[in-house]
């Protein structure tokens, strides 16, 4: 008997089965994709581990928030896959597992918000810090050129200089006029990179609140959608109910405990 003959003796119920198990099928399929690519992503993002460096923090709580929305799409394919008649009992049991680990999933998400903003706020002092060692051994080499009393040791210093500067062997001006106009450049030079120091720490202070404001809120954003899903057990609410059956009943606290104060207050 062929597949077309079989096809046509399959009864209504049959057919709507077939199609609730294939339709369960490509959605468990591109759910695992989803969650596979997110992981990866996530996986060669933060390679390799540098944990204390806050270069490598911000660039994996990037990946972290580039990751989120494959996984939470993922998950959200598991589910309805799961919720079909065609589910299998391996799908019924990968769920379940993703959706208790989405508790800590949610917690890690939450946590990496100060964590980015920590990160961030160490790398600018970082980089204010080396400008600084800069301006420093600028002034450094001012006071010592400054201090220069004989050509050997305005020679001498000139050749310490990241870029050695080479004096003619036979000076055609006085070493004080020389002196004057080593110093001139100096301040100069010095004046045009404390301005610019200036105008790059107000500007990466600009662009980190907004870049830190954006990666917070996509962060805390991802952080939700997993707490929509932790569950640890069938039935049982989610993590997201919780919080929010928390925070309402917190408030009908207060506001059923103001109301009993007016109640008092009127009585006496």
């Amino acid at each position: 008997m062929d597949s077309a003959t079989k096809e046509q003796l399959l009864t209504p119920f049959d057919r709507d089965k077939r199609s609730q198990m294939d339709i369960a099928e490509l959605l468990s399929t591109t759910g695992l994709v989803l969650v596979a690519y997110g992981l990866i992503v996530l996986l060669f993002a933060c390679l390799p581990l540098r944990l204390v460096d806050p270069e490598w923090q911000l660039r994996a709580s990037g990946a972290f928030s580039t990751s989120g929305p494959f996984l939470l799409i993922g998950l959200l394919l598991l589910c309805l896959a799961r919720s079909s008649t065609g589910a299998s009992k391996q799908l019924i049991s990968r769920v379940k597992l993703l959706r208790s680990l989405s508790t800590w999933a949610a917690i890690l998400y939450l946590l990496l918000v100060p964590v980015q903003l920590h990160a961030g706020v160490r790398l600018l002092r970082q980089k204010s810090g080396q400008e600084a060692q800069l301006q420093a051994q600028w002034n450094t080499f001012k006071t010592q050129l400054q201090a220069t009393t004989s050509e050997q040791e305005l020679r001498s210093l000139l050749a310490t200089l990241p870029q050695p500067v080479r004096l003619p062997d036979k000076l055609d001006i006085p070493l004080p006029v020389l002196k004057e106009q080593l110093l001139t450049n100096v301040d100069s030079r010095f004046n045009a990179l404390r301005y610019q120091s200036a105008e790059a720490s107000s500007q990466r202070w600009q662009n980190f609140l907004g870049e830190a404001t954006s990666n917070c809120l996509k962060t805390l954003l991802v952080a939700i959608g997993f707490a929509a899903f932790a569950q640890r057990r069938p039935g049982d609410p989610t993590l997201l109910n919780q919080g929010l059956a928390v925070i309402g009943g917190g408030g009908r606290r207060r506001s059923g405990s103001g109301s009993e104060a007016k109640r008092a207050g009127s009585v006496k």
